[in-house]
């Protein structure tokens, strides 16, 4: 169809078939990979075919939209849209809320210490965690030496490694592949599972002759399992925040797809990006710090607002704040305004509460 010449042979009619064409085969490719995508869910727990669904794009070659597509191909595209959404829909309970927070959460730590290690000198972490890494190197080393008073090549040994070792470590809690995840009930259970083997193996490849490798592990791992867990449970509390949709969070690329899943807000769609106003937890506000920050920090919340509060205040932020000559919409004409706007959005959805109360029961 591609090579068939213009219609008529009208030298000014636009040939319709080499775009047909080439906009069929690509929508048979979306098929096939949104099909790929669904069979791996159904086989069983996978992160990144979940998040492969979440940012299944309906673009066509070179950037245009389903609107732009031939108009024989509007209908199937739109279905194909329908049946994106309904694999996103059929596994949403399996990647929203419960484990699936703390799969996250798990994620984002790993991602904040990685990042930070390679900032900074290796082995040097910023505080507060920068002395619970050092402890770890400490109390190794203690033990060690208790059980052989002259160990000190093996000290020279450790700390060689060590930076490697943690790095490795940290490397392994981010990435998990889909048979690790199918092979354990818990996907969190088998983040840690994979991390404690990656350290094993390192640390035996760096001591091949140490009796000692497998306890010095298993420290490690124990050790800095705990400090992880501890920095995701101290930095859980949210925060109300603006997010670019023109920058990136500095989380591996799943993870910043679920993110909007597990903490859902407004949405303001401006060219191609999508602009939002969300609340979470200061966790990820700190790691986006350490790049480029594309989080900002409106407000400490208490609040318990529901997705519809944060829409209605950021719909009425002036449109000009989402030009695309506005670096970062909420530092331009939004300055000042978000935190009035939200406090407007909770008065409204209250004053809407109550009427649909007083509707239901007007004699109260």
């Amino acid at each position: 169809m591609a090579d068939v010449p213009e219609p008529g042979g009208c030298q000014s009619c636009p040939n319709p078939f080499p775009d047909y064409y080439t906009e069929a085969r690509h929508l048979v490719s979306r098929m096939e990979e949104l099909r790929k995508l669904a069979d791996r869910l159904v086989a069983g727990h996978d992160l990144d075919a979940y998040c492969g669904v979440l940012a299944f794009r309906m673009h066509g070659l070179g950037g245009r939209d389903s609107k732009d597509a031939h108009r024989l191909l509007r209908k199937p595209l739109a279905a194909l849209a329908a049946a994106r959404d309904q694999v996103a829909a059929r596994h949403a309970g399996a990647y929203r809320g419960g484990e699936a927070t703390e799969e996250l959460l798990l994620i984002g730590t790993a991602s904040l210490l990685h990042t930070d290690f390679h900032r900074r000198r290796p082995g040097k972490f910023r505080l507060p965690w920068q002395e619970a890494w050092e402890e770890i190197c400490e109390e190794a080393l203690d033990a060690q030496e208790l059980e052989s008073p002259s160990s000190g090549q093996l000290r020279y040994d450790y700390r060689h490694g060590f930076d490697r070792w943690c790095e490795k470590w940290l490397t392994a809690l981010m990435d998990l592949s889909p048979a690790e995840q199918h092979a354990r009930p818990s996907p969190v259970a088998a983040r840690w599972a994979r991390a404690h083997d990656a350290l094993e193996r390192a640390i035996r490849r760096d001591l091949q002759d140490q009796p000692w490798a497998v306890r010095l592990a298993d420290r490690l791992h124990h050790t800095g399992r705990g400090l992880v867990v501890g920095i995701a449970a101290s930095m859980a509390e949210p925060v109300v925040v603006a997010y670019d949709g023109r920058e990136v969070i500095d989380l591996p690329w799943l993870a910043q797809e679920i993110l909007w899943v597990q903490y859902p807000g407004g949405v303001r769609q401006a060219s191609r990006s999508q602009h939002r106003l969300t609340a979470l937890p200061r966790l990820f506000t700190l790691l986006d710090s350490l790049s480029r920050r594309s989080l900002d920090v409106i407000a400490d919340t208490d609040w318990h607002d529901s997705p519809a509060v944060y829409q209605e205040a950021i719909d009425n932020v002036p449109k000009a704040a989402f030009s695309l000559d506005a670096h970062c919409w909420w530092n331009t004409n939004a300055a000042g305004r978000l935190p009035h706007l939200l406090v407007m959005a909770r008065t409204e959805a209250a004053s809407a509460r109550r009427q649909a109360q007083r509707a239901q029961a007007p004699w109260r």
